[in-house]
């Protein structure tokens, strides 16, 4: 996509997610550092069966992230989650976020028979919305794409 390359995140380039973190936490989105710290920690590194994390290169610069993980609040592990989408916001609205949710349900669709995940945020449930997510209320829950394989 013009200039914008698709990697997998892995530990040898973990550390451009760093570009990331400053303007996240204005926007008052902690989960970009929640991400680092879990992964640093060990809890959360997207390396079970089925998962992955991805990022949006542009340049050298990392420009948006997305991950796929084993959903941690149902005990069904047939079931994904969509984890820490973000990006830049010099680079929404221009198919960025489109790019990284097409790899996460093409991967999820390998490996799960649903994905959810959790927003509170009017413009991402839309954006969801569009992908062909369904509303949907629970606990740490709001949205449902049932996945065919």
């Amino acid at each position: 996509m013009d200039g914008i390359d698709l990697l997998r995140i892995t530990d040898s380039n973990y550390g451009l997610i760093q570009n990331l973190v400053a303007e996240s936490k204005q926007e008052g989105f902690e989960f970009v550092q929640r991400t680092i710290d879990d992964w640093n920690s060990g809890a959360n590194r997207f390396s079970r069966d089925g998962e992955g994390f991805w990022g949006l290169l542009a340049g050298d610069e990392l420009i948006g992230i997305g991950g796929l993980n084993i959903d941690p609040y149902t005990n069904d592990s047939a079931t994904g989650r969509v984890r820490h989408l973000y990006i830049h916001p010099a680079w929404r609205r221009q198919g960025r976020a489109s790019l990284l949710m097409t790899t996460i349900i093409e991967q999820a669709r390998l490996h799960f028979h649903t994905l959810r995940l959790f927003t509170t945020n009017p413009a991402t449930a839309a954006f969801y919305g569009k992908l062909g997510f369904q509303h949907l209320s629970g606990h740490k829950l709001s949205h449902v794409l049932i996945l065919t394989r």
